[in-house]
């Protein structure tokens, strides 16, 4: 939107006062196209659109020459001017910041003599991606598609999933890139008290514009300062899908692929969407070995630290033999070792993000073993630090979101150096502080650690195990739904 505030006025009946309001606005802006015309009644009018974003076909087509054909054009025959053109999506403005915002989305916008409003319409065409699995969220037996930056075409994947009329967006806009923030309920079911928190949380933001979903997150968390995730973020309709039918709300931004599951629990970064679509044993196997895998990444290496530093008496002394030998060429403390080989480790997962994806993997396994020897050869490390180090990065990939990956490692490092100033209690006083954290966290003012605390026996059937599909017969109740019963037909 322009930001003079000339612009923010109606259009006036004089065609050369609106379009030198609207050329100046639209000053510098090189992609905007300016066709000037005459119409077969003698009246001047231009045309104004982005290039790119506007399918010339259609226009020249279907707006520009039915146009140029009228006898008459005038306010009267604006009333009866949708039954003469053949395009959807045409609207009047009288508003010229209106105007310039119309095209600056996409429309193409239509003045002339004699008129005090402007004619919109609807002609969009840019380049979007395929819809293909997320690169980051593999799925073995889910949905191969994924969300793209186009929001409606976003929402066209919802509502073919979800053929239901309850499926409501309830949309807002931002303040100078007029980027589309979109909430996606299901009204029979989602809390509205909840979605009135969303709504005023939203409407509360005064920012130019978000390059990426994760700035929403940031300024819309119920606790900005913790390092764990408050909203789920995902570029998988299946798992979006989910979250709705259990009452969840999903934040949508314009021009991003991921969108925002709210409210969630931190049991949720542990689930995977496959968990469903597998046998019951072997999804409540997958999860508890994710849960044991959190915590090996988190406190196997202080723990190991902690034994090294201050308890080498609680190692069986045949063991204790070889670390004392595998330590003799090692001139640094534990926690020192243990930095560096992580430090390693932490380079060659960024340059395996960075790099091309067909010498990835190279990278990742050779840059792995060679660093991994040639410290342990050159003296920097001792075998065994390097496998609890490699033990723990292993474990922390088994999450199937990236932000609770993150937040694990961070942890992590806190526990080493904890570890290595007070021993043992390093690693069980961060654990009680992690725990009573994870209490007092909520996610959209929901408790975040439930069904744990506050106990809900109920919603135990899906989170550390997954009960048989025929006993989740309730929805869990982080999201406070209106109609707690699965499978009543009443949408």
């Amino acid at each position: 939107m322009a930001e003079d505030n000339n612009t923010n006025v109606n259009l006036y009946n004089d065609y050369k006062k609106n379009f030198s309001l609207i050329d100046e606005a639209l000053k510098d802006c090189p992609d905007i196209i300016r066709r000037k015309v005459i119409l077969n009644s003698g009246k001047k009018g231009c045309f104004f659109f982005v290039q790119g974003l506007c399918d010339i076909d259609l226009f020249q087509r279907d707006f520009m020459t039915p146009l140029l054909n009228l006898k008459k054009l005038d306010s009267e025959e604006l009333k009866y001017l949708s039954n003469k053109i053949p395009v959807a999506g045409l609207t009047f403005l009288i508003v010229i910041d209106n105007l310039i915002e119309d095209i600056l989305s996409g429309n193409v916008v239509f003045i002339c003599e004699g008129l005090n409003q402007g004619i919109s319409c609807t002609l969009k065409k840019h380049e979007k991606r395929t819809l293909k699995e997320p690169e980051g969220e593999k799925s073995v037996r889910g949905d191969h598609d994924g969300f793209i930056e186009d929001m409606a075409t976003n929402i066209a994947t919802l509502r073919r999933k979800l053929k239901t009329v309850k499926l409501k967006f309830k949309n807002t806009v931002g303040n100078i890139s007029h980027q589309t923030i979109s909430v996606a309920y299901l009204e029979h079911i989602a809390n509205p008290n909840l979605l009135q928190i969303i709504s005023d949380k939203i409407n509360q933001i005064d920012t130019d514009s978000f390059l990426a979903i994760g700035y929403l997150e940031q300024i819309i968390a119920d606790h900005p300062n913790s390092i764990f995730p408050q909203y789920q973020a995902t570029e998988r309709p299946d798992k979006a899908v989910a979250g709705l039918l259990e009452g969840k709300f999903l934040i949508m931004l314009q021009e991003t692929s991921f969108v925002l599951i709210a409210p969630v629990t931190f049991h949720a970064f542990t689930q995977a969407p496959e968990d469903y679509s597998t046998h019951w044993v072997g999804a409540t196997y997958l999860r508890i070995l994710r849960t044991l895998a959190i915590l090996i990444a988190l406190f196997l290496p202080g723990i190991y630290i902690a034994f090294l530093t201050y308890h080498y008496y609680m190692i069986p002394l045949p063991l204790l033999v070889q670390l004392a030998q595998s330590r003799t060429n090692v001139p640094f403390p534990p926690v020192v070792e243990g930095f560096l080989v992580e430090f390693m480790i932490e380079m060659v997962r960024e340059a395996s993000i960075r790099l091309p994806s067909f010498i990835t993997a190279s990278i990742s396994i050779v840059g792995g073993l060679v660093i991994g020897q040639t410290a342990i050869q050159a003296g920097i490390a001792s075998g065994l630090m390097v496998i609890i180090i490699a033990a723990s990065a292993i474990a922390g990939y088994t999450m199937p979101t990236y932000d609770l990956g993150i937040t694990i490692r961070i942890i992590k490092y806190m526990v080493m150096i904890a570890s290595s100033i007070f021993g043992i209690l390093g690693v069980v006083i961060p654990m009680v502080m992690l725990l009573a954290h994870l209490l007092v966290l909520e996610s959209l003012g929901e408790p975040y650690f439930q069904p744990i605390a506050p106990f809900k026996f109920g919603d135990l059937k899906d989170t550390y195990i997954r009960a048989p599909i025929r006993y989740l017969k309730k929805r869990p109740d982080v999201a406070k739904p209106l109609d707690k019963e699965r499978g009543k037909k009443n949408g």
